[in-house]
């Protein structure tokens, strides 16, 4: 084995390199990163505007993902914001319906049109995550997707409101590059929010 690669240095060099690195689409549309995380944002604006809540799904480190960021949404932008995340939830749904339908159950009985729909999956391949994918579209929800590894990973090729796909190897990179991109956009309208509020 390379040295290089059990270097902690390293690893936070290729970290950074694999988030400026990261494709981004609207749409079909491919475009930039910068203009990939504007457009979020405005997905996110407009969540706010109507009134409507946030979803979030994922597994494992991605769950924590959701959870983490979930309330940093409720608490710095005020939007009702929800992560599928409580043990007794996941395990009833498990245990009645299959691990593969374990988001989209409750999701079916909870959502509203123009609801917003967080779905992360490191691999873009988790089955359960694709079913919550479908379902936004089924019930007429903006949809922002984060996944990894190869670029022929389902999430990344549903189409969406607006999608982030991180071309690395390692779990690791790939979760910490998804959060970063998520705590890029969400503190960015948080200090927007707060500019506004102090020129009001």
């Amino acid at each position: 084995m390379n040295k290089n690669n059990c270097n902690p240095y390293n690893w936070l060099e290729k970290l950074n390199r694999s988030i400026m690195a990261t494709r981004c689409r609207k749409g079909h549309e491919e475009i930039g990163l910068e203009e990939g995380c504007h457009a979020a944002g405005h997905v996110i604006k407009q969540t706010i505007e109507s009134g409507a809540s946030v979803w979030w799904v994922g597994n494992g480190g991605s769950a924590a993902i959701c959870s983490h960021l979930s309330q940093d949404m409720l608490n710095k932008l005020d939007v009702r914001s929800f992560s599928l995340g409580d043990s007794s939830l996941i395990t009833c749904m498990a245990n009645d319906f299959g691990y593969e339908n374990v988001y989209v159950k409750p999701l079916e009985k909870l959502v509203r049109p123009n609801d917003l729909l967080f779905a992360i999956s490191s691999s873009g391949n988790s089955e359960n995550i694709i079913k919550c994918a479908e379902l936004s579209h089924q019930r007429g929800m903006r949809l922002i997707s984060l996944s990894g590894f190869e670029d022929t990973n389902k999430l990344w090729n549903i189409k969406t409101d607006v999608s982030f796909f991180m071309a690395a190897d390692l779990y690791g990179i790939v979760e910490m590059g998804h959060e970063a991109i998520l705590h890029g956009i969400i503190e960015s309208l948080w200090l927007e929010k707060k500019a506004l509020m102090n020129n009001v």
